[in-house]
């Protein structure tokens, strides 16, 4: 995996963007790569605070600039970071700012509500689905660096690109690495129609197992081959329903990071490994990466 050179990290100034621009400091320091702050003010609130403080654009977003930089500052996160606010809708102006700076890593605070508190903010969901470089998803508990990571893995090309990207994360914060595929028979993709069946037991049909086994192996043999000490564990699993094959895995080992690969021409709402890749980004207990292939432009609604 090539060095990341530039990362923004997305700030709405709430307690989970604070952990986020920590991780991202954290990932642009291992590889000598610059670090951008970025706000992003609506335009309406802007409009709003124009007439109510009798001001103007430039005095509101220089305002702002010092409060991104005091939000900085008080993280305390020991590194160079320059910062930036912006106005707009914030999914374009996010996705200009990572243009502009020719940045590849985008990092972003995941911030559930009580009821659903693994599913990710509109914002940052939509950056998975659309933004034309690799997203990080942090969630609020992610302290520290990623000892275990899950690799998705489908046999495709932008697959062997996320198991690269998560064997230099595993070495970078001394993690393991899982690395999984989830496989349907004939009569489990029958029985997932619509996606309403339950799992069933693992490894009832051995001889498919067997041969899966054998080219996993075969697919990661060239990707893992400068992986140095890192612990990798290659998993098969022939399961009905794969959405939940892949969280029961992540929740079973207790996965702090996950890495999939997203489809090239409409983002998540394509199917990985068989299934919605987008459940597995918002239901997910842990922090989500989600690389784009090579050439990937701005998905379409």
């Amino acid at each position: 995996m090539k060095k990341v050179h530039h990362v923004i990290a997305a700030i709405d100034f709430t307690p989970t963007c604070r952990i986020a621009l920590r991780e991202a400091v954290h990932r642009a320091s291992l590889d000598s790569a610059a670090i951008t702050a970025v706000h992003v003010m609506d335009e309406f609130l802007v409009h709003e605070l124009k007439s109510a403080l009798s001001t103007d654009q430039a005095t509101i977003r220089a305002e702002w600039l010092e409060r991104l930089k005091k939000f900085v500052a008080d993280a305390e996160v020991g590194a160079c970071v320059n910062a930036e606010v912006r106005i707009g809708n914030p999914f374009a102006e996010l996705v200009e700012a990572c243009r502009c700076c020719n940045a590849d890593l985008l990092v972003m605070g995941a911030k559930g509500s009580k009821n659903e508190p693994h599913r990710i903010g509109v914002i940052a969901a939509k950056c998975v689905r659309k933004a034309p470089v690799d997203v990080l998803v942090v969630r609020e508990d992610a302290q520290g660096p990623f000892k275990k990571i899950v690799a998705c893995v489908d046999f495709s090309e932008n697959s062997a690109k996320a198991v690269q990207c998560a064997v230099h994360i595993a070495q970078q914060d001394g993690g393991s690495l899982d690395c999984l595929h989830v496989f349907q028979s004939a009569l489990a993709m029958s029985l997932d129609y619509g996606g309403f069946a339950p799992s069933l037991p693992a490894n009832y049909d051995p001889e498919s197992v067997a041969g899966w086994r054998k080219d996993l192996a075969a697919f990661l043999a060239p990707l893992t081959t400068h992986a140095g000490d890192v612990q990798i564990t290659q998993h098969v699993k022939e399961l009905v329903n794969i959405r939940e094959a892949i969280l029961d895995h992540v929740k079973e080992v207790h996965a702090t990071l996950v890495v999939l690969g997203t489809n090239g021409k409409t983002g998540l709402r394509e199917m990985l490994i068989g299934t919605t890749a987008e459940k597995i980004v918002q239901h997910a207990p842990c922090s989500i990466l989600a690389v784009k292939p090579d050439g990937f432009v701005i998905a379409p609604d």
